[in-house]
């Protein structure tokens, strides 16, 4: 049984932003085809991190058809075990940013604990959850529409680093609207 940092809700300068693709089988049977991270210091991105994975099950055809990721690009690839722990030891002791990011931090957490028989104690904030609290007059919070809400540029396609790219800016969009906020001020003394 694997243990993980806790949830927070406050911007730091310094934190590190995950991202995966998965096969689209469900949590129990999912298996991850791409794993992705952007470093950022003073909120500016300094390292990034990114592979495709090889998984035990094939990728669902909407899933391809979503991200652009097949079985046949990823053939090649090294599967999971060979890459989680660099992956873990870039991320390092930082803060561990992601929209919706308790799926991925679950299976990072997941491959992580099946390699070493360790743990993940990062702290961890989850830009859906922040967006939930500052965001109410968003139409949805899904990572597309919250880009065209604060005017981030928006790749085609749905990439690991493409993704994580986009959320560290959403995460710095939404650090200024917190603190520029006067209505709202109060609410959010804890961002």
């Amino acid at each position: 049984m694997w243990f993980k940092g806790n949830s927070i809700v406050e911007f730091v300068p310094d934190f590190t932003v995950i991202d995966l693709e998965t096969t689209g089988r469900g949590m129990q049977y999912t298996q991850i085809t791409e794993i992705s991270a952007i470093k950022y210091r003073n909120y500016e991105p300094v390292a990034s991190f990114s592979t495709l994975i090889r998984a035990k099950f094939p990728i669902l055809p909407f899933v391809e058809q979503l991200t652009g990721i097949s079985d046949t690009m990823i053939a090649g690839s090294p599967q999971i075990e060979e890459v989680i722990q660099s992956f873990v030891d870039f991320i390092d002791e930082d803060l561990i940013v992601g929209h919706n990011v308790n799926f991925d931090l679950g299976l990072v957490s997941d491959a992580y604990y099946h390699v070493t028989k360790q743990s993940i104690y990062n702290n961890y904030l989850d830009t859906l959850r922040i967006s939930r609290i500052l965001n109410t007059d968003s139409l949805n919070h899904k990572l597309e529409t919250l880009c065209q809400y604060f005017g981030i540029q928006r790749d085609v396609g749905h990439r690991g680093l493409a993704d994580c790219e986009q959320t560290g800016q959403l995460y710095v969009s939404m650090k200024e609207k917190a603190l520029n906020n006067n209505e709202r001020g109060e609410r959010y003394e804890c961002i």
